[in-house]
């Protein structure tokens, strides 16, 4: 049953979206009940050179046809009027201000064991609850973690769903699922190679991709 209050955020460079971000998206409703997945594609990287953000959002927007999905410009907005990374903290003080809402921040478990170099990442449960997806090829294993995020973890972790709807912030769950994690670096290099990406990306993605020449396609895509 879905939770009238319970709202998931899943940010990410969507460079290009893909199967298992719907996956990942599908999976925390059907299990967790929230009432929608908002999709906020990031402005910039520090890491690496992203696709145009017009593309970007254009694709998040066309795989948002499912009533639970929805997607936020907010990100991108922030960059291109201030020319400055948007901090996921910044993200979630944004989205908490509707108060009738309870955020759910959605993010890997290779995300979660580094999340020790995040801006405030201490603060971020005062505004959110923490849905980690645990896949089966990468389980969460806190010995892996710096001593203080594993402290994070154990001090704030509920097993009970019932918890998230109950308070909210401030609880970290773990979501076990056995879909296959799809590499948008991957996805690309398959693209370059004219390589089957029809299991990894929506064929309206790939249309698109198409469709607009992007990741050095030309023609026809397998």
């Amino acid at each position: 049953m879905l939770d009238d209050k319970l709202i998931g955020l899943l940010g990410g460079a969507f460079d290009p979206i893909h199967n298992a971000h719907i996956s990942i998206a599908e999976e925390c409703i059907k299990k967790i009940g929230l009432k929608k997945i908002i999709f906020i594609p990031t402005g910039s990287s520090a890491n690496k050179k992203l696709t145009n953000y017009n593309h970007r959002l254009e694709m998040v927007s066309l795989v948002c046809n499912n009533p639970n999905f929805q997607v936020s410009d907010f990100e991108i907005k922030k960059y291109l009027n201030k020319k400055e990374i948007s901090y996921t903290i910044d993200t979630l003080k944004f989205f908490s201000k509707d108060s009738k809402f309870t955020l759910c921040f959605i993010l890997g478990s290779d995300a979660f064991s580094s999340i020790n170099s995040w801006y405030k990442w201490k603060d971020l449960l005062n505004y959110t609850h923490l849905i980690i997806i645990e896949r089966s090829n990468n389980q969460l294993n806190s010995d892996d973690m710096p001593n203080e995020v594993q402290d994070f973890l154990i001090s704030n972790t509920t097993k009970d769903i019932n918890a998230l709807k109950k308070n909210k912030n401030g609880y970290i769950y773990t979501l076990p699922t056995v879909f296959y994690e799809n590499s948008s670096t991957e996805i690309k290099n398959k693209l370059k190679k004219n390589a089957s990406t029809r299991k990894m990306l929506p064929e309206i993605i790939r249309e698109y991709i198409l469709r607009h020449k992007l990741y050095s396609v030309t023609g026809h895509i397998k």
